[in-house]
């Protein structure tokens, strides 16, 4: 524990995530946050490392899918806050402000709440609001677990505030039963690692310069990040050899999973052949045929389960454009126009031959 103050640099009452929020943005490209630690790592579950570096250096700003979820956590964190002062008996104070770490700079930290500890210290308090399926990533009494996003935000809050102590409480009902909270004590070792991590990356962003982008944990957070780009309508030449070795990685992979594809499609098949003897099975000795079906064997009963589903209203694509020209006020009323993802595609041709080949990414 170095024993430093960390330095208050943003009234958060004038500018936050409900209101004012362009101005808050703009603050926290002044540095990384405690919900940027992970992703500035390389660890994050809800953004790219890369993707970070866009906002932090451009006006790049993807617009969360969950933003319902997200409003409603801002919404509830007072609620939160007098939730766990209920069921621990311990003061919570808010702290609007955001700090700034005095010795590394580029650390920043915005507080739910303070808590005061018994013993006159204080304790950080992260609030956030989850669902009845999500609440199995936070363990349970006997083997309590916490999200490794969520970990890695109080470390970071730990390290900038100068404070031994974090509570998350995650709220996932409305009673005082739909609570979870867990503690985590601060780790030196831990605090030196991610601080060399984040200067690293940080040092990115100064410079303008683009980490490595194939470090994150999940690369399908780059692809949907790379999705939000703008693309014009041409052709760009590369160069072959920054490129041979995922090249030939590719057409490896590619030719890896077309053969696994195959001995899925045989155990398909198998599997296909068994469910029909099972739904062929499942009739009276009239020849009545029942949806459902039960097996029973010393002390197990096997359900076997043949659901039966209501018609499917759809449209194809030539009703749609028949909708839009005779009805054009239906259509528009009704009809949701989505985002299709781009499908990214690599072919080869032989040049002297004009033979081409052709692999999707799906």
């Amino acid at each position: 524990m170095d024993g430093h103050k960390p330095i208050p640099i943003h009234d958060l009452r004038k500018a936050n995530a409900l209101e004012n929020k362009d101005q808050w943005l703009k603050w926290r490209k002044e540095g990384i946050g405690g919900s940027d630690s992970a992703a500035a790592r390389g660890k994050g579950k809800f953004k790219s490392t890369l993707e970070l570096f866009w906002e932090k250096t451009s006006s790049f700003q993807r617009e969360p899918k969950n933003w319902e979820t997200l409003l409603c956590g801002q919404l509830l964190e007072p609620y939160a806050r007098r939730m766990f002062s209920f069921k621990t008996g311990l003061r919570v104070i808010e702290l609007p402000y955001m700090y700034q770490h005095p010795d590394h700079p580029f650390m920043l930290a915005d507080l739910d709440g303070l808590v005061m500890m018994p013993d006159g210290s204080m304790a950080i308090l992260e609030c956030k609001v989850i669902n009845a399926f999500t609440k199995k990533y936070y363990g349970t009494k006997e083997n309590p677990k916490l999200p490794y996003q969520y970990e890695a935000q109080v470390r970071h809050y730990m390290c900038v505030m100068d404070i031994d102590v974090a509570y998350v409480i995650a709220i996932y009902g409305n009673t005082r039963n739909d609570v979870i909270i867990r503690k985590v004590t601060r780790d030196i070792k831990y605090e030196k690692i991610m601080i060399d991590e984040l200067e690293e990356f940080w040092q990115h962003v100064q410079n303008n310069e683009e980490p490595g982008m194939f470090e994150d944990k999940d690369p399908n957070l780059l692809i949907k990040a790379l999705e939000e780009k703008k693309y014009v309508d041409g052709t760009i030449e590369l160069p072959y050899d920054p490129f041979k070795s995922l090249l030939e990685q590719y057409d490896m992979l590619m030719e890896e999973k077309e053969v696994k594809k195959q001995e899925l499609s045989k155990i398909d098949q198998s599997l296909d052949r068994i469910k029909a003897y099972f739904i062929n099975s499942l009739k009276g000795a009239d020849d009545t045929r029942y949806d459902r079906g039960v097996i029973v064997h010393d002390d197990e009963k096997i359900i076997l389960n043949y659901e039966q589903k209501e018609p499917k209203v759809t449209f194809n694509v030539e009703s749609s454009q028949r909708l839009a020209e005779m009805y054009p006020d239906i259509y528009q009323k009704f009809c949701t126009v989505q985002k299709q993802s781009p499908r990214f595609s690599l072919k080869k041709e032989n040049l002297k031959k004009g033979e081409r080949y052709n692999h999707k990414y799906i």
